[in-house]
């Protein structure tokens, strides 16, 4: 029990004081954006049906909410690498996209609960 209190307080207080139900701007260099930010370019990636992997060229703007759990919502700027999805261990350069791949923007909405090491895709706007 004192471990899940723990857990709870520990993420509040990455929050820096954010009210619970309001959601509030968050450094986007924070462990837990990056973790979310991580998370929801796999599962794009995923969801898309195109042949190469897409990579986050920016984080346009990272917030959070304090509900059962914490609630990412990322804005961030996406590119297509010249990457293809099958290919492992290859380093994608997000400098160099494919000219006929111009970046896009996508509101990402990750649900991390990390007491019961759960992480999940919320929400996806491109």
């Amino acid at each position: 029990m004192w471990k899940i209190a723990f857990v709870l307080l520990s993420a509040l207080a990455a929050v820096e004081g954010s009210l619970v139900g309001g959601a509030t701007d968050i450094d986007i260099h924070n462990d837990g954006v990056q973790n979310a930010l991580n998370f929801a370019v796999v599962q794009h990636n995923r969801r898309n049906n195109d042949m190469f992997l897409r990579q986050a060229a920016e984080v346009v703007k990272a917030q959070v909410q304090v509900v059962a759990g914490l609630k990412y919502i990322l804005t961030v700027k996406m590119v297509k690498t010249s990457c293809r999805k099958n290919t492992f261990n290859q380093v994608c350069d997000v400098k160099s996209p494919p000219a006929n791949a111009p970046p896009y923007q996508c509101i990402f909405t990750v649900w991390s609960r990390p007491w019961l090491n759960d992480i999940e895709m919320v929400e996806e706007k491109c």
